[in-house]
This record gives structure tokens, sequence and C-alpha cells, in this order.
């Protein structure tokens, strides 16, 4: 099905569905990307996430995934600014998630804590149709502080269910309905301790999108091989995760991290020269591997550790 049909499909059932709630939703073209929002008050609602959820799975799941998200659009727009008084609660609800570093530029989140190559983390609380961005007016009322709050929603993400795990190419993939599953690669030590990963030289890691991690222990005996194989798999994830306005996407970078605790991406997947790695599906070998030159950025601890004759 492709984008057009999607959105004839989507559009007139979804607002019927608003309607019959009692929602006058207004669709618009976002002039920011040129992807479709709901426009509800003053609220605006990314519908390519929709979109994106919907051209992944059977179009017989399709009704089922848009009753799903009608039931988010009226737990957010019914449910204020939430503030939890409840210090059990707030640790209850609280989650950390890694965002695109741009994302919170214009957003009233200045407490995010950076994770990595532009990467960073924020804090989210997580109710049953939804979750709720923690903003600085709303972290200023919680009876916790922001360590706390970093501290019990990271424990939280750790903990949160994975659906599906499974080998993809030169990855095992982590997946599930949670938009916290990527949140994991901020604690790659309990991720290994908690899925009895054995990686005793360290593990390679990438979060195409919220909701997908993908690991791979370090193979130092045939590491270089590895990792044009992880380079060729990603140009596929980013070209399926970072199309459509995916609002879902996080990063087209591939990470490491050692047993020491170093880690950092051995990739630069914001070099404009990327352009037909992460769009053309249809490269030649000596096109990837001129391409792959430019994708791979390794730092010179990790050269030195791994790769030093």
């Amino acid at each position: 099905m492709d984008r057009n049909e999607l959105i004839q499909r989507t559009f007139p059932y979804l607002l019927k569905r608003l309607e019959d709630a009692g929602i006058d939703a207004t669709p618009q073209v976002d002039p920011k990307t040129n992807g479709y929002i709901l426009t509800v008050d003053t609220m605006h609602f990314n519908v390519e996430n929709l979109l994106s959820d919907l051209s992944r799975i059977d179009p017989v799941k399709h009704q089922e995934q848009i009753e799903r998200w009608v039931a988010f659009m009226i737990e957010t727009l019914r449910m204020p600014e939430y503030s939890i008084s409840d210090p059990d609660e707030l640790r209850k609800r609280i989650r950390t998630r890694i965002i695109r570093g741009g994302q919170s530029s214009d957003l009233p989140i200045t407490y995010i804590r950076p994770f990595t190559a532009g990467l960073a983390t924020a804090l989210y609380l997580d109710f049953p149709n939804s979750v709720s961005l923690v903003t600085d007016q709303s972290l200023a009322r919680y009876p916790l502080s922001v360590d706390e709050l970093f501290h019990y929603g990271q424990i939280n993400t750790d903990n949160e269910p994975i659906d599906t795990k499974q080998q993809v190419g030169p990855f095992t993939e982590l997946l599930g309905e949670s938009p916290f599953i990527a949140g994991k690669a901020a604690n790659i030590g309990a991720l290994v301790s908690n899925l009895q990963i054995n990686a005793p030289h360290g593990l390679f890691f990438a979060i195409p999108q919220r909701s997908v991690l993908l690991y791979a222990p370090i193979d130092p005996e045939d590491i270089s091989r590895q990792i044009l194989q992880m380079a060729d798999y990603m140009r596929f994830a980013v070209m399926e995760e970072f199309g459509n306005n995916n609002g879902y996407a996080i990063s087209r970078d591939i990470f490491y991290c050692l047993p020491t605790g170093e880690f950092g991406p051995i990739t630069q997947g914001d070099n404009p020269q990327l352009h037909e790695l992460f769009s053309n599906p249809e490269i030649d070998f000596e096109t990837f591997i001129g391409l792959a030159e430019k994708y791979l950025y390794l730092p010179e601890s990790f050269v030195q550790r791994f790769l030093a004759k």
C-alpha cells in the first residue's frame, strides 16, 4: 500500500472516531517537516507516527492500531499537564528516553542530560495509553529531585518488556511496543546482565528508532568484517526508520561499549556525504566500500585496542 492510499484509508476513519469521542480535529501539513499533523485547539499530534506504524503492519490490523492511537489522543487531551504529588506513584511512572539533541531545542526541557553523538536523555511519565514528557515546569512541582527521577526512570526503562528478540543480519534485534526500548542503551551494563549477553570484549549497539535496539558482541578476531556487515545492515535500517518523516527515528550511528565503561560512536551518521548510502539500496560493492569509509569514524582508543597491528 503506497503512502497516498494509506492516507486516504486512514484519515476518514481516524477523524470519525475522534468525532465520536467529541474531539474536533483538523488535519494540517506541518510547514517545517511537510508531515501531517492533527490540530486540536492548541495541541498538535504528529500523524506521521501513526502512518509509519500502519505502513509496517498487515492492513487487517490497521483498525486496531488506529483505535489505540485514538485512545492515546483522548487520554492526552483529557489529561492536563500531569503533576504527581505521590513519590511512590512518581517512582512507578517515570521513564528515561533517548532523544535526538535537536528535538530538545523547541521544548521546555533544559534538564536533559547528554548521551553521546548529539543524543540526550529526557524524562517521561508512562500512562496506560500515552506517555507525557516531563517539562521544566512540571519538574519543579515534583516531590523527587531530578537526580532521583533519572535514577528511578532508568531502572524502569531497563525493566521495560521486550516483545521480540531475533537475529537480523549481524545484530540481535530487540523490539517492543514500549517507546522506551532504545532507552535501555543508556545502561548497557544492565542490558548485558538482564539478557545474559556473553560479551567479554564489549558490545556494539545501535538505536535507529525508539522501540528498537540492535546489539552484537564485539568479535576481536574478525572485527573488520563485523564492522562492515553492521554498516551494510544499518543503511537499510536507516532507510526504513528515517523515511516518511518518521518521528520515532533516533540515530544513524553504530556505538560501542567496552567492559571498562568506555563507549561512544564508531560512525558519523550525520555526514552530509552519506546521502546515497542511506537512500539507494542498489549501490554496488565498490560504492558501498567508499561510502562506508566516510561513514566509519573509529576513535583512536578503539583502533589501538582492536585494530592496531
